[in-house]
């Protein structure tokens, strides 16, 4: 009964009773809580500036909030301006807030994922719409060169492992774990030449939970040879006591999945962000 009621607040009043509660990650009012802070921070220039020069964060960034705190706003601030076909790999960015940004203004929208969505937004009245594909990135339904921006964001891990806790379908129940390779191929294959793939991944020491995989520096390395584009940048975020910095690959080897056992929630303390041009 509480929990039937607590979702009939105001998002204000969820923010304050996380606020309230010491900021505790993961317990009641954290998500609108992180989703209001993501909102603003793509909406910050300054903050925006940061991510797209690859500049540090400031201080206290993303305290208390997961790698999406970071990878959001990094995706954003990496994606050109103007029209264009854009896709998202992973249904990643499916959420409202951040769909109505100016940065998707004349862009054709198309999301690809294994499994529908709760939230769908292809009536949105911001721009032409947004088009849904059920379907596998390994083997898309689209034509050579066709978008301008992909963006992977935190979905790379989970391909070819197995998917079977987000689908009823034991065909997805997989052990492929080199299988992220051919995602990269068949993402760079749709994409334009010159066009612009944007990939996120849990970083740190190589650990397989089953479901999903966290990668290291040799893996990171696999997926940009893989895509062999003609420029290709990554940068490194860590989490620590203060908050989300900019970081590097030797600092962030040894960093380990986060895990709340209780909670039945799951965290990276540090991210990979490439940014590879066909």
């Amino acid at each position: 009964m509480k929990d039937i009621l607590y979702q009939l607040f105001p998002a204000w009043l969820k923010i304050r009773i996380y606020e309230f509660g010491g900021k505790k990650q993961f317990h009641k009012g954290y998500v609108t809580y992180k989703f209001a802070y993501i909102k603003d921070s793509i909406y910050d220039k300054e903050v925006m500036e940061k991510f797209r020069s690859s500049a540090h964060l400031p201080p206290g960034f993303g305290y208390t909030l997961d790698e999406r705190s970071v990878e959001y706003p990094w995706s954003l601030a990496n994606i050109p301006a103007g029209p264009g076909t854009f896709l998202d790999a992973g249904s990643t960015l499916n959420v409202k807030s951040v769909l109505e940004h100016p940065i998707f203004t004349n862009k054709k929208v198309t999301i690809i994922n294994l499994n529908p969505e709760t939230d769908s937004f292809w009536y949105n009245g911001l721009q032409k719409g947004i088009s849904y594909v059920f379907g596998d990135i390994r083997e898309m339904p689209f034509q050579e060169n066709y978008f301008d921006v992909i963006t992977c964001i935190s979905t790379l891990e989970h391909i070819g492992l197995d998917n079977t806790p987000y689908l009823n379908d034991a065909k997805y129940q997989e052990n492929n774990t080199g299988d992220f390779e051919k995602a990269v191929l068949e993402l760079k294959r749709v994409l334009k030449p010159g066009g612009k793939l944007l990939i996120t991944v849990p970083f740190g020491k190589y650990e397989n939970f089953g479901w999903f995989q966290q990668f290291d520096q040799s893996r990171v390395l696999r997926v940009v040879d893989a895509f062999e584009g003609q420029h290709s940048k990554v940068d490194y975020y860590k989490y620590e006591e203060e908050g989300w910095h900019l970081s590097d690959a030797a600092s962030c080897q040894d960093v380990a999945y986060h895990r709340v056992p209780e909670l039945d929630s799951w965290t990276a303390h540090a991210v990979a962000c490439l940014a590879l041009v066909k």
